[in-house]
């Protein structure tokens, strides 16, 4: 031992002596762990890099260790470093502690017996473990309020641990945990105590105070307190001690600084050390700091099976357990916890020891779980069971957590409740999506629906293995508590008034009760198992219970609200306890004693016999077969049916044994009113139409897999038929007057038949033979006949009643059917002769099937399923009574699906459909067909897409139109997450349809045949509202206008935001859109007072007014890209006008019959338009206005029209942007070459193909809009000469006074007399135009030309504004002097001279008081002209920001500029709104950015009036606004160096017990657009939000929300309230809030 400890120190001096005095000083950066030596002229170098969010941080120097707490991944970490020559070569992972850790804020090392200690902030604990081992203990969990800082003595066994609570204080206590040893030796003067360190030779505590600003000492027992420092210190943070030196962090100055520390405590010199870093913790790295000496645990673990805690003198030392287990002797810990919770969190798994005090929520170590509801336990192979409602699964794992597998996948909807049987070994659970109850094996093979009927919304469940029995609650419209045998059979009701939300269950076997939780009534109850003798258990403070079990004597729940567990003595309400609190994301848990085995049924042994599933019963058991079994006649074995009978009945569907009669569901969910089936044999799939639902489905037999096949289109799918050969599926649409067919996947849809058909009802098929078979209800029934193709279609069967149920005999090539009017049923022979009545007489005979030899039918009368002999009639037996509207029935057998032909082999080498046609000359013949609108190429096999047509859209559906005799010409094109679609256009070149969505209000997009359906532009902060769309194929970009803020957008159609290209000015109002791609051009309607049409360039330079008088109300537009004409609607005046591009040759083509119009289109020598209040389509010719034609009609919700043609994709070939380009944002064509542009606020680099952002002009300087020209002097704006490319510096010019002058339209004053003159006095001519004949005078305002005499000589003058004489000044005359006139002009001129003077001073004094930077040395003269070119400068706007970065440019960034609202804020904190005058004004506020602050508040550090708690490590940066559009200014958010704080006693405030809602209104802002006296959701400029109102207690809810578990009870950033401001360090993540928050209280940098 001796030789030990002389090694030890000869260490030390030779370290010591290599290191010449100088110690180094070991600190996490947040990024990164560093090591810098004092004294030196060194940086800082990594030790340990790439680290996610480094706080606190030690070191084991024996072992080479180096550990710290990873914030932001929860867990902490150690690694073995290997030094050599300064640097580091190789970590090797030593410890991981990863579970169970929220904000480890506080990390210590005891390197005597090599253990970790640590604070956790969240969940108010001191834990310890071992370096090399896994044993983990808590020490304390007890009066703790955010511990932080911890220090050990491991030579004294002592700890000393910071608590910055409601009560800050410091205390000591054992490293052992010993509760006697604890005690505060600092609680006075005290406020945010961070960092924590120790002089072991003085036995001194230094500590940091962060609020108060000192760092202070005092002795191991708290005598002779200290102030260390005087000067009050920034933001001081953690410290270290070594050798009479005090080294501490300080985040404000970004640094590290020390001080000698002398006899009396007091800092001397204090020096800095490092810059610009982001230290958090720091400790010194040195041997002399880790000295060895000998301790009792390091002698055989001290005789301790687990963990040995070093402890005060004289015990030293203690034996301790892992968290939950008990010590069984004074050594020795017991195999693990006996009785125990088993808790499903939401996203994790948890067991909380019951044999232990400290209850603590030891995390199970299982993947994948993303929404844990329901959970229980196996006692007998320790296997934990669970559903998640995000996966769809059932689990299980070992306790461990090893041996995870999914045991249940297939057809989990909404699993909510979850029973072991672990005497029969099956696994029951409730699924609350197709409300049933099902059951298997435990390792979910033999799955079986046991109830099915009657259930609304089953949740909890649980059983009685030994009795028989299991119980459930149903929280439906009806709420109640039901029974059953395990079974299924002898169901009955025990609960059913008094319930709201019964959530939780559980059986008392010893007192045969029940027990039940009530989250609505607040409740917990009790009864016998028959429901009698009810009474209330406890109703005190339970806000939302949930998960409910029992153990013994206790009851225990999981409360939503409160964040608890708790349990209550099941007969006495006053003993009650809380168990866990603040836990958030509470679901279900069971108690379990882990060791407990008991009960015993006929199923414990040799499964009762049964092959599959054994189900106990009161009485007896029975046996169970899974889906498509059935039990043989010894009522043990279950076998596959060789052939069965399928019949739908509104809401199932269902089977019935042709051996047993027994009758089961299939379970398929989602089903409202089935109509037809058909089965393929060769997948094993059942197919069904639901004429509710409109759609065409299929699943396998057993009722899994389900997905629908046809979803799009549909009216009334009465009849279907599988072509089992070709791999086809035909229905008929008595709606629709169509017969259709598809692939059985449901691609490559045909409309068949649409002309001279009358109500299709039934459908047959003989692949084989080519022939298909349907029957129609018209005003003439009759049954017909075609090809499979559709050709030679004709009748065969006529005069006859209304025919159902078409079934073919293919042994006897004969027709079967049922006449429902003639109450029979009838055959013929394939043509349509010989016919035969089978049965007669029969009271409502429908649905109709055939095997072998027999006939097996429906009746609606009488609720049966018969059958009789084929041929005559004979032997009529019942199969199945008591069963309602049967709609249609078929048998299920290989038998009726055999033959072959062409189509069966490699789809005949089709493309898309092979479609069998009738033999000729002994040989099969087939056709290849295409879908609706494609054409077939040359070769016969495979179809083209087609090129040319319409797509007008409705509100959740968008259709192709194309005029063609020879096909259907409307087809719904298969596209979901449509629910309110307002515009839409089409990019010809993938093949993709556009649209902007009301609901939600973004645009989405998808392929034409509804794949690759995606939003587009998201709208997740609920800031923009797109109103047109206009995609441009030839340079790969969309323009959006949006409505709320009144600009047009630009998002290249790979999805990179681009910019704004109109908006800036904040006078616009863009709505409808139009884009010429062959010119370049956007035309779009500017809906200001008045209206204007006006086109600019695609990069919004050139910008032009086409349209400016005669609008009112212009709702669509659309360009003419062949002939270049302009065509627009006005729903006021009713009219459908044109005119050329730029506005040359207007005229009206439709003024009649219009009401409505929303969209326009031009195909070919045609325009298009729809009418929403006609409901129709409709074209005229684009030249004449003649030609009108209604092209559809009936369609409702009409709300765009587009046109596709070949014309564009043709000129797109010769396009330089077409084939790619390397333009980071706009590609344009300039002389058949490649030009790259940028939007409003970039400019082009050097390269000329990058847009960057440019720098900001000065305050003294104005920046121009656009162009190569960016800042001039201030001095130059307005000054009648246009200095800037663009001339916006003379754009909203305050006008001078013109005096008696007459104003040129360019601001330009000349005198009235040289108006129309014959000469250009007015540079831009203006005082020619409009001039009128000889003998005539203007009037000013209106334009209007009169007679000079008329004018000119008094009296009622008929100008309206009454103009001055100058304008009579070449017309003389001599009036008469009426009542002496004459004698009064000296005076009237005098009058009016003095008047004019007047108007003129105060018009110069205003004019000057707008424009104060003139007012200089040159006083009231324009600034001077100079010599030589002027020099400008590039400048950054604030509206035109790009909606992304562009790779490798970084963001521009002012370090004085913050934004805030209502009070001070901080660069880069996340804000729902980012300030009120951006709500207002939008991100595209044309005010240039000058570099001043925004705001009046400067303020770069925490203030100090804020109470506690201090900033934490745990601080994040995560959640800062991401906003990218619009609504949203980028450029006033620069980045942050700081972090989201939340004061403490706001983090565990209890969730929302149940999800918050979400619905608003759809906002109709694009009809508001056109007609703003209506009455909408949104009206632009409005900042108005619908959303629900703040959630109350349940009670006092009108409507309250459903408390289900697979909805979100914790608010999310869209849907909910404002709450309180993000939290510190160590509590729930930084999100987004719509309240602006104080500013953080660090500035560590998280970079």
């Amino acid at each position: 031992m001796m030789c030990t400890l002389w090694i030890t120190l000869l260490a030390v001096i030779v370290h010591v002596a290599g290191s010449e005095g100088y110690p180094e000083l070991l600190f996490a950066n947040r990024r990164d762990i560093r090591i810098i030596e004092v004294g030196k002229e060194r940086p800082s170098r990594q030790i340990i890099k790439d680290v996610t969010d480094a706080a606190s941080v030690d070191y084991y120097y024996k072992g080479q260790l180096v550990c710290w707490t990873d914030i932001d991944n929860e867990l902490i970490k150690c690694v073995q470093v290997n030094k050599i020559g300064g640097g580091t070569k190789g970590h090797r992972e030593v410890t991981v502690i990863s579970r169970g850790i929220i904000s480890p804020d506080g990390l210590a090392v005891d390197w005597l017996s090599e253990k970790l200690y640590w604070t956790d902030s969240d969940t108010n604990k001191i834990e310890v473990a071992g370096l090399y081992t896994k044993h983990r203990c808590v020490l304390f969990w007890q009066d703790l309020d955010q511990p932080r800082a911890i220090a050990l003595v491991p030579s004294e066994g002592l700890m000393f641990w910071t608590d910055w609570g409601e009560n800050p204080k410091i205390e000591r206590a054992g490293m052992n945990g010993d509760s006697s040893t604890r005690s505060v030796i600092i609680k006075d003067e005290i406020f945010w105590p961070n960092g924590l360190t120790v002089d072991y030779d003085q036995r001194v505590v230094y500590w940091a105070d962060a609020k108060l600003n000192y760092i202070a000492s005092v002795d191991f027992d708290g005598k002779r307190r200290t102030k260390v420092v005087q000067s009050k210190l920034p933001h001081p943070f953690a410290l270290t001690y070594f050798n009479h030196t005090l080294y501490w962090t300080d985040w404000e100055t970004r640094a590290i600084h020390y001080c000698s520390v002398g006899q009396r405590r007091s800092c001397d010199k204090e020096q800095q050390l490092g810059t610009n870093l982001s230290p958090m913790y720091i400790h010194v790295y040195d041997p002399a700091r880790q000295l060895h000496i000998d301790t009792p645990c390091q002698n055989n673990n001290g005789g301790c099976s687990h963990l040995c805690l070093a402890a005060p003198a004289p015990q030293n030392l203690s034996c301790a357990c892992p968290t939950g287990v008990r010590l069984i002797d004074e050594f020795n810990c017991s195999d693990g916890p006996e009785e125990m919770l088993i808790l499903a969190r939401r996203t994790d798994l948890r067991r909380i020891s019951l044999d232990t005090p400290d209850h603590t929520a030891v995390v199970i170590p299982v993947s994948g779980v993303k929404h844990a509801i329901a959970v229980d336990f196996d006692p007998v192979e320790s296997f934990i069971y669970w559903t998640d409602d995000e996966t769809l699964r059932i689990h299980r794992s070992k306790l461990d957590g090893s041996e995870q597998q999914v045991i249940v996948s297939a057809e989990v909807v909404h699993p909510d409740g979850i029973a072991v049987d672990w005497i029969a070994r099956n696994l029951y659970w409730t699924d609350a999506g197709p409300d049933r109850i099902e059951v298997a094996r435990l390792n979910g093979t033999s799955r079986k629906i046991l109830i099915a009927d009657n259930l609304d919304e089953p949740r909890a469940i649980t059983i009685d293995p030994d009795g028989g029995l299991m119980f459930w609650t149903d929280w439906g419209t009806n709420p109640k508590i039901e029974r059953a045998a395990l079974d299924g059979s002898m169901r009955q009701v025990v609960i059913n008034s008094g319930l709201g939300w019964p959530n939780g269950v559980a059986i008392d076997t010893e007192l045969r009760k029940i027990y039940w939780c009530d989250a609505k009534e607040d409740k917990i109850e009790m009864a016998a198992l028959d429901g009698s003798g009810r009474r209330v258990v406890l109703s005190d403070h339970l806000p939302h219970v949930f998960g409910f079990s029992l153990l013994g004597d206790y009851l225990y729940w999981t409360d939503w609200q409160r964040r608890s567990i708790e349990r209550v003595h099941k007969l006495d309400a006053t003993q009650r306890e809380v168990i866990v609190e603040q836990l958030p994301d509470l679901m279900g848990l069971k108690a379990v004693n882990v060791s407990k085995k008991a009960g015993s049924n006929p199923c414990h042994i040799n499964n009762g016999g049964c092959s599959h599933l054994c189900l106990n019963r009161p009485t007896n058991y029975t046996c169970g077969c899974p889906i498509g079994y059935e039990l043989t006649q010894n009522e043990k074995q279950c076998v596959v049916p060789e052939a069965f009978l399928l019949y739908t009945r509104k809401e199932d569907i269902r089977r019935i044994s042709l051996l047993t009669s027994h009758n089961v569901p299939i379970p398929v969910t989602g089903i409202q009113e089935a109509m037809s089936i058909d089965f393929d044999s060769v997948d094993n799939r059942l197919y069904w139409t639901d004429i509710s639902v409109k759609s065409i489905s299929r699943a396998f037999m057993n009722g899994s897999q389900m997905e629908p096949v046809i979803e799009f289109g549909l009216a009334y799918p009465e009849g279907m038929a599988v072509d089992w050969l070709a791999r086809n599926i035909y229905w008929a649409d008595m709606g629709n007057n169509r017969i259709e067919v598809a692939r059985l996947n449901g691609t490559s849809r045909r409309v068949l038949l649409w002309q001279n058909i009358a109500s299709p009802k039934s459908l047959a098929l003989d692949p084989g033979q080519g022939f298909m078979y349907w029957s129609e209800w018209g005003d003439e029934p009759s049954i017909s006949r075609a090809h499979l193709d559709a050709s030679q279609p004709s009748p065969i069967v006529t005069k006859m009643g209304r025919a159902n149920g078409l079934t073919i005999d293919f042994k006897d090539s004969r027709l079967y059917w049922t006449d429902i009017d003639n109450f029979l049923i009838e055959s013929s022979d394939l043509n349509g002769h010989n016919r035969e009545v089978i049965v007669r007489d029969l009271p409502q005979p429908y649905g109709l099937t055939l095997y072998e030899d027999y006939v097996y039918w429906a009746d609606w009368k009488t609720g049966t399923i018969e059958r009789a002999n084929k041929s005559k009639g004979e032997n009529q037996t019942r199969i199945q009574g008591q069963l309602d509207f049967i709609m249609d029935i078929l048998v299920f057998h290989s038998s009726r699906q055999s033959g072959k032909n062409p189509c069966s082999i490699d789809n005949g080498g089709c493309s898309h459909l092979c479609l069998a046609v009738p033999s000729t000359n002994g040989a099969q013949n087939f056709t290849c067909s295409c879908p609706t609108h494609y054409k077939l190429d040359k070769d016969g096999k495979t179809c083209k897409a087609p090129t040319s047509f319409l797509l007008f859209s409705q509100k959740t559906e968008v259709s192709r139109l194309v005029e063609d005799v020879h096909e259907c010409p409307t087809l719904i094109l298969p596209i979901h997450s449509m629910r309110n679609v307002r515009a839409i256009d089409y990019d010809p070149v993938e093949q993709l349809v556009y649209w902007v969505e009301g609901r939600g209000h973004t645009l989405r997009r998808a392929h034409h045949n509804g794949t690759q359906s995606e939003v587009f532009v998201s709208n997740v902060m609920e800031k923009i509202y797109p109103y047109d769309i206009a995609v441009e194929p030839f340079t790969r970009v969309i323009f959006w206008s949006c409505a709320r803020n009144n600009v047009i957008n630009i998002t290249k159609l790979d999805g990179t935001q681009v910019g704004g290209i109109v908006g800036h000015e904040g006078e616009d109002q863009p709505r409808s859109l139009a884009v010429h791609p062959v010119l370049g051009l956007l035309f779009f309607i500017n809906m200001v007072s008045p209206p204007l049409i006006e086109q600019v360039h695609i990069d919004g330079l050139n910008r032009q007014k086409v349209i400016t008088e005669g609008l009112s109300s212009p709702s669509a537009l659309a360009v003419d890209v062949k002939d270049n004409f302009l065509f627009w609607a006005d729903t006021v005046t009713k009219r459908i006008e044109t005119a050329t591009i730029f506005g040359e040759n207007r005229k009206v083509l439709v003024d009649k019959k219009l009401d409505q119009p929303l969209g326009l289109a031009v195909h070919e020598d045609f325009l298009y338009w729809v009418d929403r209040e006609f409901n129709q389509v409709e074209r005229v010719n684009k030249f004449s206005g003649q030609q009108r034609e209604k092209v559809q009609g009936r369609i409702s919700h009409l709300s765009d029209i587009i046109a596709v043609t070949p014309y564009l994709s043709q000129m797109m070939r010769g396009h330089p942007c077409h084939n790619g380009s390397e333009c980071s944002h706009l590609c344009l064509e300039r002389d058949q070459q490649q030009r790259c542009a940028c939007p409003e606020g970039k400019t082009l680099a050097d390269d000329l193909k990058t847009c960057i952002n440019p720098p900001s002009c000065q305050p003294e300087e104005f920046r121009c809009h656009s162009g190569s020209v960016d800042c001039i002097p201030l001095k130059w704006r307005c000054d009648g000469q246009s200095e800037c490319e663009d001339k916006s510096d003379e754009l909203n010019c305050p006008l001078p006074p013109c005096q008696s002058q007459f104003r040129c339209k360019n601001s330009q004053c000349i005198e009235k007399s040289q108006i129309c003159d014959g000469k250009r006095q007015c540079s831009d001519g203006s005082d020619e135009v409009g001039c009128c004949g000889e003998g005539q005078v203007m009037c000013v305002s209106t334009g209007q030309c009169v007679d000079t005499a008329v004018h000119c000589t008094g009296g009622r003058r008929p100008c309206p504004d009454n103009p001055d004489h100058a304008l009579c000044s070449t017309w003389v005359t001599d009036p008469p002097d009426v009542n002496g006139a004459a004698s009064k002009a000296p005076y009237i001129v005098g009058v009016v001279v003095s008047v004019v003077v007047l108007v003129c001073v105060v018009a110069l004094v205003v004019y000057y008081q707008r424009r104060p930077s003139l007012l200089d040395d040159h006083e009231l003269e324009p600034h001077p002209k100079p010599s030589q070119p002027r020099q400008y400068k590039i400048v950054m706007t604030s509206w035109g920001k790009s909606y992304s970065s562009v790779p490798g440019e970084p963001p521009q960034r002012d370090p004085h500029l913050t934004i805030g609202v209502g009070g001070p804020s901080v660069p880069g904190m996340c804000r729902g709104i980012i300030n009120r005058g951006a709500v207002a004004r939008g991100m595209f506020d044309p005010a240039p950015v000058t570099g001043a602050s925004s705001s009046s508040s400067s303020m770069t550090h925490y203030p100090r009036e804020t109470l506690n708690p201090p900033p934490t490590p745990v601080a994040e940066n995560r959640g800062r606004c991401q906003e990218t559009h619009c609504c949203c200014n980028l450029h006033h958010i620069p980045s942050s160096n700081f972090h989201s704080y939340r004061h403490y006693k706001a983090r565990n405030r209890p969730p929302p017990p149940t999800p918050c809602s979400t619905d608003v209104c759809d906002s109709d802002i694009y009809s508001s657009a056109v007609s703003p006296r209506r009455t909408h959701c949104y009206t632009p400029g409005s900042t108005t939000y619908y959303s629900s109102p703040p959630m109350t207690d349940y009670d006092s809810d009108p409507h309250p929300p459903p408390p289900t578990p697979q909805m979100q009870y914790m608010c999310d950033l869209t849907s909910c309230p404002p709450t309180s401001c993000p939290p510190s360090p160590s509590t729930e993540r930084s999100y987004c809030t719509r309240a602006p928050c104080p500013p953080p209280p660090s500035p560590i940098a998280s970079d």
